[in-house]
């Protein structure tokens, strides 16, 4: 992947320390993925790390070049990269990965049992960190 990424905010940090370990440690994953996509988008000026929903949150520091991806756990305990609703990011996903699981129009499923999928999500980020530039 591309460069080390950043120490995190305290109240991401805490977010992290909230799960189990095994839930943390593919979000932690996807976190390094986005660090790394978002390096290679030079109109997203970097990444903006904070907690939304008390749940580790990433965007494009540049307003209007993409959405958020928000890293949190599905109420059966299943890790999960959320986006907002009411873009068509989802449907976008289905399209580009259509064997991964999805949760409505809100969420890519990263269950333990399955293999993380790197690849896609290195894609499926990047979807997303560029929405509306791809507008």
């Amino acid at each position: 992947m591309g460069s080390a990424t950043p120490a995190m905010p305290e109240d991401v940090a805490a977010a992290f320390d909230a799960v189990p370990a095994g839930v943390a440690e593919r979000l932690l994953a996807v976190r390094a993925i986005a660090y790394s996509v978002a390096d290679g988008i030079v109109e997203a000026g970097g990444l903006r790390e904070y907690t939304a929903w008390g749940e580790p949150t990433l965007r494009p520091v540049n307003n209007k070049i993409g959405s958020s991806i928000r890293l949190g756990v599905q109420r059966d305990g299943v890790p999960a990269m959320f986006v907002h609703c009411g873009t068509p990011l989802v449907s976008e996903f289905r399209a580009a990965a259509s064997h991964l699981s999805y949760e409505g129009k809100r969420a890519v499923l990263l269950a333990e049992d399955v293999p993380f999928p790197e690849a896609e999500l290195q894609h499926l980020i990047e979807l997303a960190f560029t929405l509306h530039l791809r507008r």
